[in-house]
């Protein structure tokens, strides 16, 4: 069979409208050109198997960037995988530009990279430098009270003489404190996994509005924040999973703190997180 060889001065590039996009009739193949051949691309291009560009270095000429394109369609409507652009090929073109364009989605986040959530600016007077020493914790607290605007006035009262970077309240919204590159004053004499050391000097404190009595319930909200703050913080500071602990496992002596509550769910802050 002839087919008719376009020149570049013969072989407009224009892209064609979803509307006038149709199969060609079967029987293409590498190394053919012309009309038939621009019909077949501008088709892969309706179907998203190869991009305008793509086509314009090459339209009407069935190179191996257009092969390519044949192959990928062939596998995603279950035709041989020859390349050669036949009857079966055919059919399943058809019926895919007669119903709708189906852009492909968008890659899926990677997992446990995380963006910093909003916070609100409550700027606390309580805080001072860290000394040199590098972020590798976080402390989880209970604020011991359910107010939060009662807790937020506290930590940001000169005479308190407490503070931390972030305060979650009960409707999930996050209050920054102090900068995370400062020092806040959260967690008094403290250890690291039975070592001695300046747990504020090394930490980001996070207190999370809840009386502690184990019995009062951590709102979901709470938890879908905690969760985002706590990831980003992991993922900027590279904090090891096992640096992200409570008051109560780095207060001395032991038994002095009691927070988070015991109701709190690391487990599902963990899983959040990793």
């Amino acid at each position: 069979m002839s087919v008719t060889r376009a020149t570049s001065a013969t072989a407009p590039r224009i892209a064609a409208t979803a509307s006038s996009v149709t199969a060609p009739a079967a029987g293409l193949r590498k190394g053919d050109e012309g009309p038939r051949v621009k019909q077949l691309q501008d088709a892969l291009v309706q179907l998203k198997y190869m991009t305008r560009a793509q086509v314009n270095t090459g339209y009407g000429t069935f190179g191996p960037k257009t092969e390519a394109a044949v192959k990928k369609f062939q596998a995603d409507h279950k035709v041989p995988n020859t390349g050669y652009y036949g009857d079966l090929t055919h059919a399943a073109m058809k019926k895919a530009l007669a119903g709708p364009v189906v852009t492909p989605p968008k890659p899926e986040p990677k997992p446990g990279v995380f963006k910093k959530p909003p916070v609100i600016n409550a700027p606390s007077p309580n805080f001072n430098e860290r000394g040199g020493k590098d972020i590798d914790t976080i402390v989880l607290h209970h604020t011991a009270s359910n107010n939060g605007a009662g807790d937020l006035a506290h930590m940001r009262n000169p005479a308190s003489d407490v503070s931390a970077h972030y305060m979650i309240d009960k409707d999930g919204k996050i209050y920054q404190l102090v900068n995370d590159q400062k020092r806040a004053w959260h967690a008094g004499a403290g250890e690291l996994h039975g070592v001695p050391t300046d747990v504020n000097g090394r930490s980001i404190g996070i207190e999370i509005v809840n009386d502690g009595s184990g019995k009062t319930p951590f709102t979901d909200a709470q938890y879908k924040s905690l969760t985002q703050l706590t990831g980003y913080l992991k993922q900027e500071y590279k904090v090891p999973m096992n640096n992200i602990v409570g008051h109560k496992d780095v207060a001395v002596p032991k038994g002095r703190k009691s927070d988070p509550a015991a109701n709190f769910d690391w487990n599902r802050l963990r899983k959040g997180i990793s």
